[in-house]
């Protein structure tokens, strides 16, 4: 599990940048093109809410450590939904509440000034607004680079580890084999000498008593 990770992250990041631009055009937009980019953010919208839940799906049956790491990065893309549709939903209000401002000015022959200012107010907010999501989405994105490098190099480290203990507990089997082998060895060695041992007992009672019935003999015909 997890090679789908970066393709999801980097989808977001797309997806995300898109959000933002087309928020800042909204409040710049009127009638169907406005209708249009509304649409558009809202389908943007549940496409990153799927994207968030590919990524939650992904990193489930990883490893603990590596899990928490990840669910932190997908936590920090969560928030930045969120944000971004906080921002959707309030621009989206303002440029209703500006839409009916607009005519009600207009109506009064004062809206030209207002509205263009406003309108250039909005649009330098929301260009200041873009700039700050691109460059937290350009460092999440170069974070999250850098914590799956992380994340490799430690997942080969372990690699190399877990090969270093197998090779360890296969030398230990063949210690252990060498060593009950030896052990036998041992054993029927020692079965051996007491053998031996018990042989040479045996003869040296044979000869003592021969030695014995000798003297005594020699002694009776004396």
């Amino acid at each position: 599990m997890g090679e789908l990770l970066p393709e999801f992250e980097q989808q977001f990041a797309t997806v995300a940048a898109d959000i933002t631009a087309k928020i800042c055009l909204i409040s710049s937009r009127e009638g169907a093109e406005r209708k249009a980019l509304i649409q558009d953010v809202e389908k943007l919208v549940e496409e990153s809410k799927e994207l968030l839940e590919g990524m939650e799906l992904e990193v489930r049956d990883m490893e603990p450590t590596q899990r928490e790491k990840l669910r932190g990065r997908i936590k920090s893309y969560q928030v930045e939904m969120r944000r971004l549709e906080g921002e959707y939903f309030r621009v989206k209000s303002s440029t209703t509440s500006e839409a009916s401002m607009r005519a009600e000015l207009l109506e009064d022959g004062h809206a030209g000034v207002s509205v263009g200012e406003e309108q250039r107010q909005s649009l330098l907010d929301n260009t200041e607004t873009l700039e700050r999501t691109s460059m937290r989405l350009t460092q999440g994105h170069k974070i999250a680079l850098e914590t799956e490098h992380i994340g490799a190099q430690i997942l080969n480290d372990l690699y190399s580890q877990r090969q270093t203990i197998s090779h360890a507990r296969e030398r230990l089997r063949e210690t252990d084999t060498d060593l009950d082998e030896s052990s036998r060895v041992l054993n029927t060695m020692l079965r051996r000498v007491l053998q031996n041992r018990f042989v040479l007992y045996a003869v040296f009672i044979v000869v003592v008593v021969v030695i014995i019935i000798a003297v005594y003999f020699a002694v009776s015909k004396g």
